[in-house]
C-alpha cells in the first residue's frame, strides 16, 4: 500500500512539472532557427473569419470572406443580411481601395493612412504567421521549457515581451507585452484551434487584446482552403459606372 501511495505521489510529482519550466539547452539563435524551419509558404487562402469586437464602444459581431493570394495581394468582404457585402476593401501591397455599395462610396488611399505598420503581413500574422516570433532585435533574451513548450522573456522597445511556444505545433500561443514601470499588460495575442494542413499547423482562433485601443478583438476561422487557385479578378473591385470618391481624411470626417 505504501509503495502505491509513493508511486502514485511520484506520477502527480512528476505531472506537475510539466506546468513549470527549466532552463532551456537552446540558445536564442539555435531557437530561431528552429522556428523559422517551421514556417510554410502559403501560395493562396480564402474562407470565412467571425469577427467580435468588445470596446468601450459597445460590442460588434460581423462576418467577413477573406482572399489573399501571395505575396501581396488581399481582399476582404464584410457580409451583412443574406451574406451580401456591405464593405468590400482590397489591398494591394501599399494600396488599398474600400468601396461601400449602399453609399456608392470608393475610398482609395495607402496603407500607412490606416494605421502604423498596416500591412497585408500584419493583418494576417496572427494567422498565417502563427509560427513567426521575431527576437531581433530583442535584449536580455530568456529561453525556458517544459515537456510541452517553450516560454522565451525579452525586452524590445522599451517593454517587457513573453511569449508561449508549443513544441509540437510551433504556434505562438500567447504573446503578451508589458509595461517595464508597471507590469500591466499593453498588448495580449492569443492562438488557439490548432488547424493542420499537411504538415503545418495555423491557428483557427486568435484574440487580440489592446489596451490604447481599449478593446479586445477575437478572430474565428472556418470554411478555410489553402493554395487554390484563386483568379485574379477577385483582387478587382467591379464598380457601378458612377460612383463618389473621397480621401480617407474626408471620409472618416463624415462619421465624426
Amino acid at each position: 500500500m505504501q509503495r502505491k501511495l509513493l508511486l502514485i505521489g511520484v506520477l502527480i510529482t512528476l505531472t506537475g512539472c510539466n506546468r513549470h519550466y527549466f532552463p532551456s539547452t537552446l540558445s536564442p539563435g539555435a531557437f530561431m532557427s528552429q522556428q523559422s524551419q517551421s514556417q510554410a509558404e502559403i501560395q493562396s487562402l480564402q474562407g470565412w473569419v467571425k469577427v467580435q469586437l468588445q470596446s468601450s464602444a459597445g460590442n460588434y459581431i460581423l462576418a467577413q470572406k477573406i482572399y489573399y493570394s501571395s505575396p501581396n495581394l488581399l481582399r476582404l468582404e464584410i457580409a451583412g443580411i443574406l451574406g451580401i457585402p456591405v464593405v468590400m476593401v482590397v489591398i494591394d501591397q501599399n494600396d488599398f481601395q474600400l468601396f461601400i455599395p449602399i453609399r456608392n462610396i470608393l475610398v482609395k488611399g495607402r496603407t500607412d493612412e490606416l494605421g502604423p505598420a498596416f500591412t497585408i503581413n500584419d493583418l494576417l500574422q496572427g494567422f498565417i504567421y502563427g509560427s513567426r516570433l521575431d527576437l531581433g532585435t530583442g535584449q536580455n533574451i530568456i529561453i525556458t521549457e517544459n515537456s510541452k513548450s517553450y516560454k522565451v522573456a525579452w525586452i524590445a522597445e522599451g517593454q517587457q515581451n513573453l511569449a508561449w511556444v508549443n513544441k509540437a505545433t510551433k504556434v505562438i500561443t500567447r504573446h503578451e507585452v508589458r509595461s517595464l514601470r508597471t507590469n500591466e499588460a499593453i498588448r495580449i495575442v492569443e492562438r488557439a484551434g490548432i488547424i493542420k494542413v499537411g504538415d503545418w499547423y495555423y491557428p483557427g482562433l486568435v484574440s487580440v487584446y489592446d489596451r490604447d485601443l481599449r478593446q479586445k478583438a477575437t478572430f474565428k476561422f472556418s470554411r478555410l482552403s489553402f493554395n487554390e487557385q484563386i483568379s485574379a479578378d477577385v483582387f478587382k473591385l467591379k464598380l457601378p459606372a458612377t460612383y463618389e470618391e473621397k480621401k480617407l481624411s474626408d471620409f472618416l470626417r463624415d462619421f465624426q
